[in-house]
C-alpha cells in the first residue's frame, strides 16, 4: 500500500493492537494467528493472505485477522479481496485505517467517487490515519482531483485545529525575538516568544540583562474553558500560573500566589499591541484583595535586530 501502511501494519502485527481492529479479538492468539503473523512480518503477502483466511474460518470475529487479510491481499493488488476483508473487520470495530484502506482500494480500482466516500469517513472517524495521504501512492488517481484538495483543508482543519482557530490566534502579536525595555529606555532583557504544538501554545524565553536570570513560560487558550492560562518557571524558583482572556484589545491574566508570611497576592499581568508593532507587558500585584494596586514592571517589547 505505503511505507506508512506497511509500517503500520507490521506494528499492528507485532504490538498488542489498537481498541479499533482489537475486538472480539482472542487475549492469546491462537498457534494460527501467530504463524500468519510470521509470515506478514516477512511480507510473505500471498502465504499470510491463506493463512489469515484459514484463520478467520475459525475466528470470524478476530477483527487483528481480518485487518491483516486485508492488508495481505492489498499488498499483493486484490483490492477487491482486500476491501472484503477491510469492511468485516469494520463489522467488529469502527477502525479509521480500515476505512482508510477501503478508500485506497477504491482509488487503486479507479472508482474515485468511493474512495472519496470512504476518506471522508476515515477523516471523521479518525483524521489521524490521513497523514500520509500526501505522499501515499494508493491515492494518487484521485490527488487531482478538485475534492482532494477540499479534503485536505478538511483534514488539516481536523489535526491542526488551533491553526484555525481565532481564539488561539489571540496572542501571536507577541511573537518574534524582542528588546525589552524599561520606560526610562534601559534593556531590561530579551524575550524570543516562539508558537508550538501545531499553533496550540506559545512558548516564552526569557533572558535577563546582567546576569538577571532567566524563565520560560506556556501560554495557550483552552477551548473547553474558553480562558487562556500561562504557566511561568523562573531560574530564581518563582512560579506563577494566570488564567484570563483577551478583552478590549489586549491579554489580560490574574493569578494568586502566597508570600513567605503566608498573605495571599493577587496579580495581574497584561499583554497590548501597539500601534507602531511593539508590545506592551504590564504587571501590577496587590497585597489587599485588589482594593489598590502595585506596579511591578512597564515593559515595551522592541523587535531585536
Amino acid at each position: 500500500m505505503k511505507n506508512y501502511g506497511i509500517l503500520c501494519a507490521i506494528l499492528f502485527a507485532l504490538l498488542s493492537f489498537s481498541q479499533f481492529s482489537l475486538a472480539q479479538t482472542p487475549a492469546q492468539p491462537s498457534e494460527k494467528m501467530k504463524a500468519a503473523n510470521e509470515l506478514y512480518v516477512q511480507r510473505k503477502y500471498a502465504e499470510s493472505a491463506a493463512a489469515f483466511a484459514d484463520v478467520v474460518k475459525q475466528e470470524p470475529a478476530n477483527g487483528r485477522a481480518w485487518y491483516l487479510l486485508g492488508m495481505s491481499n492489498h499488498f499483493q493488488g486484490k483490492y477487491e479481496q482486500a476491501i472484503a476483508a477491510f469492511e468485516k473487520n469494520l463489522t467488529i470495530a469502527q477502525n479509521p485505517a480500515s476505512m482508510y484502506n477501503i478508500a485506497s482500494g477504491y482509488s487503486r480500482l479507479k472508482q474515485n467517487d468511493k474512495a472519496f466516500e470512504w476518506l471522508d469517513k476515515a477523516v471523521k472517524a479518525g483524521p489521524g490515519v490521513m497523514a500520509n495521504m500526501e505522499a501515499d501512492p494508493d491515492l494518487e488517481n484521485i490527488r487531482g482531483d478538485a475534492r482532494f484538495a477540499k479534503l485536505r483543508d478538511t483534514v488539516d482543519r481536523a489535526l491542526r485545529p488551533c491553526k484555525y482557530s481565532a481564539e488561539s490566534r489571540q496572542l501571536d502579536f507577541w511573537i518574534g525575538k524582542w528588546d525589552v525595555m524599561t520606560l526610562n529606555g534601559q534593556k531590561a532583557g530579551v524575550n524570543v516568544i516562539e508558537p508550538f504544538a501545531e499553533g496550540c501554545s506559545l512558548m516564552e524565553n526569557w533572558t535577563a540583562n546582567g546576569g538577571g536570570g532567566n524563565g520560560k513560560s506556556i501560554n495557550y487558550y483552552d477551548a473547553s474553558t474558553q480562558k487562556w492560562y500561562q504557566f511561568w518557571i523562573g531560574s530564581g524558583g518563582g512560579a506563577l500560573r494566570y488564567s484570563g482572556a483577551f478583552k478590549d484589545g489586549a491579554m489580560r491574566y490574574e493569578a494568586e500566589t502566597v508570600n513567605p508570611n503566608g498573605k495571599k497576592v493577587l496579580h495581574r499581568l497584561t499583554f497590548s499591541k501597539n500601534d507602531d508593532g511593539t508590545v506592551r507587558q504590564f504587571a501590577e500585584i496587590s497585597n489587599d484583595e485588589g482594593k489598590t494596586w502595585t506596579v511591578s514592571y512597564d515593559f515595551k517589547y522592541v523587535k531585536a535586530r
